[in-house]
């Protein structure tokens, strides 16, 4: 069993769950939402790291030739960017966390719909990443999750 690969898996799997979470704000109410979206970063900020020696690999071979990993790389910047957006946004437009910190709320309309399309290009950017790594999640899963062992599954 890889420890790096189910450190990956799992960092993956909760920050994908987060990330579900935190596209229904209504459903924890803005100060979770805020702190929720806080601790997501570090997640992601993880993954991205997890992930550093991979980036690195695609980006040297990315004008090489076409093929299926410049199309995940593409993405991943994409995704990148777009989830950057989504943070500062949030700050920028932030009634819990901020003022928490003593900085003052921002009443901003752009910023609010900045937050809003920058969080509907992450969801389906998500949906994309997610489908294009599905062999890879659906194995992962298989192999640390749920393991057959005498014709029942068990989650490790």
């Amino acid at each position: 069993m890889r420890i790096a690969t189910r450190y990956k898996l799992w960092i993956d799997v909760t920050i994908f769950v987060a990330f579900l979470v935190l596209m229904q704000p209504a459903l924890t109410g803005i100060p979770i939402h805020e702190w929720l979206a806080t601790a997501a970063i570090a997640g992601f900020v993880a993954h991205v790291f997890g992930q550093w020696d991979w980036i690195i690999a695609v980006g040297r071979r990315f004008l090489a030739r076409w093929e299926r990993s410049r199309m995940n790389f593409v993405l991943d910047v994409g995704l990148l960017l777009a989830m950057t957006t989504v943070f500062v946004s949030g700050y920028a437009i932030s009634r819990s966390v901020l003022p928490v910190l003593g900085w003052p709320v921002m009443r901003d309309f752009v910023w609010r719909r900045v937050h809003a399309l920058s969080a509907d290009a992450t969801l389906v950017i998500v949906a994309v990443h997610v489908a294009l790594h599905w062999r890879w999640i659906a194995d992962a899963l298989r192999r640390y999750v749920f393991r057959a062992r005498h014709g029942t599954q068990r989650v490790a």
